[in-house]
């Protein structure tokens, strides 16, 4: 994964809505959940996650709004990849299968992005198990700490 390092030291801050996606029972899908309470200490008021609410509801329209220029999107995916193993793209292909328990259309989000002039981030982390009632595996806690030391 090369770390675009760059890209969120080059854009203010406040400017960043971060969505984090996930489920806490099903084990790895909790990885975005898990990075939205990290992120949290550095974005206050830009994660929104579904802990709180279901998101998914007025995703559409924060990204409409004029308060942030870049959208992140943040959640556990299957890639096909070693579990753990962390994906930072732009580009959307039909490889990458979110695990939520609701259906993302990830492409979708990306396309009203970029009507929108803003710019699109994808960070998945590679599952190892999505059982129910399961702890995270130790690869998705080391994933989450490879995403926070990226984006903070």
């Amino acid at each position: 994964m090369p770390p675009p390092l760059s890209f969120f030291h080059n854009i203010e801050p406040s400017r960043i809505a971060f969505f984090c996606f996930g489920n806490r029972d099903r084990a790895d899908d909790a990885f975005g959940l898990m990075v939205a309470e990290k992120l949290v200490e550095f974005y206050p008021k830009n994660v929104f996650s579904e802990e709180a609410e279901d998101i998914s509801v007025f995703l559409v329209d924060i990204i409409s709004k004029d308060i942030y220029d870049v959208v992140v999107i943040i959640d556990a995916i299957d890639y096909g990849a070693k579990p753990g193993s962390v994906l930072v793209t732009a580009d959307i292909s039909d490889y990458i299968r979110p695990l939520t328990s609701h259906s993302i259309p990830l492409l979708q989000i990306k396309e009203l992005v970029e009507i929108q002039k803003k710019e699109f981030l994808f960070i998945g982390a590679q599952a190892k198990s999505v059982e129910f009632m399961q702890a995270p595996s130790k690869e998705i806690e080391r994933a989450v700490k490879e995403v926070i030391a990226l984006i903070s």
